[in-house]
């Protein structure tokens, strides 16, 4: 196979605290360690736009730098970026997949929805935000219409496309997520080490951002009803950000049973995850959720909600990834299973998603 030349343009900085980066940095290696020259390419440094009004206006200015960046460039055999970026100028200068990294019109969709939900001045501005959200749909539907490919995240994503947009189920694909090797080793290593809680309650670990379309309210519920029949029980939020505490009572942040971690170094996963026993996933929309990746590489049991990647893990962790929220009169005290990785390893890599995205874009053309 020739080698390509292929870009990748993020929305996102380059970096791996952020999901879009961390994905887009992921692919790049794995399509160099294939012999392709790639180039890497984010819009940002950003102005400050923080105003309401103004997310319309960072979408227009990422579009802008992307086709002043391509004035620049010989073309590309194959430019891979998010659906709004898709101008004439990028349609032109490539083979052009749309890759998603999140299902953008229903986290547009649940944003409005929680947006309905607070206080007057949000309902006074709801027509403004009903307004730029359509401008935002409408420039996703241009960009999957210019696209060459559609590279959905997660067979879920896929199926919700499909139904929503038929006319485009031709040029349609999904691909999956997963931690770079470096985690994977380190997750192993976890893993591998895991032993038996000795501890009389069980601890329970959730890691999120604390917005509405991540599922507190159902974490929050569950929370309190498993505080008040186990009260050795240990729950830690963590990755969430400072206005937590807002939600639970005095006693259990107090007492030390609901434990709050509002951010922690990327280095400190492995700790965390090392020192719980059961992982719990909320999300009622969810790009993927990688998350869930870490949680079940390290060997930890995980009740979930079907969004996400939960249905493509569930192929491969039949006994560990369940369904949320967990009985509320069950103990959680079963042994450590040994498990084979092998054919979880041989898809879930960055090595293997490389090699599917190249085969599809080949045998396509």
């Amino acid at each position: 196979m020739r080698s390509l030349r292929i870009l990748i343009a993020t929305h996102s900085p380059l970096s791996a605290k952020f999901g879009a980066g961390q994905m887009a940095i992921n692919l790049a290696e794995a399509f160099r360690a294939q012999g392709h020259d790639v180039t890497l390419w984010s819009p940002y440094p950003m102005p400050n736009m923080t105003r309401w009004w103004q997310g319309f206006q960072s979408i227009q200015l990422m579009r802008k730098k992307l086709d002043e960046f391509l004035e620049t460039q010989e073309p590309f055999d194959v430019i891979d970026c998010y659906a709004a970026f898709i101008t004439k100028q990028v349609s032109k200068s490539g083979l052009v997949v749309a890759r998603s990294v999140q299902p953008d019109i229903l986290y547009i969709a649940s944003n409005l929805n929680n947006i309905k939900n607070k206080g007057l001045k949000d309902t006074v501005l709801l027509p403004f935000n009903y307004l730029f959200a359509m401008a935002n749909i409408l420039l996703l539907l241009q960009g999957w219409r210019r696209a060459k490919y559609i590279f959905c995240l997660g067979s879920l994503e896929l199926q919700w496309m499909k139904k929503c947009f038929p006319w485009w189920i031709n040029k349609m694909i999904f691909y999956n997520n997963a931690l770079s090797k470096a985690d994977q080793i380190e997750l192993a290593k976890v893993r591998l080490n895991r032993k038996k809680n000795q501890e009389e309650g069980t601890r329970f670990l959730w890691i999120g951002r604390w917005t509405a379309h991540k599922g507190i309210k159902e974490l929050v519920d569950f929370i309190v009803k498993r505080a008040a029949l186990y009260p050795q029980d240990i729950f830690t939020i963590a990755g969430c950000g400072t206005s937590v505490e807002e939600d639970f009572s005095f006693e259990l942040i107090q007492s030390g049973r609901v434990k709050i971690v509002p951010s922690f170094e990327r280095s400190q996963i492995y700790s965390i995850l090392a020192n719980h026993d059961i992982g719990l996933f909320t999300s009622r929309v969810e790009g993927w959720g990688l998350v869930l990746n870490e949680m079940l590489e390290s060997g930890m049991p995980v009740f979930a909600k079907s969004a996400g990647g939960v249905i493509d893990l569930q192929l491969f962790f039949k006994d560990m990834l369940k369904t949320f929220p967990p009985p509320l009169l069950q103990l959680f005290d079963e042994p450590i299973k040994s498990m084979c990785m092998d054919n979880y390893y041989n898809t879930f890599s960055w090595k293997k998603i490389a090699e599917n995205y190249i085969k599809f874009i080949v045998n396509k053309n």
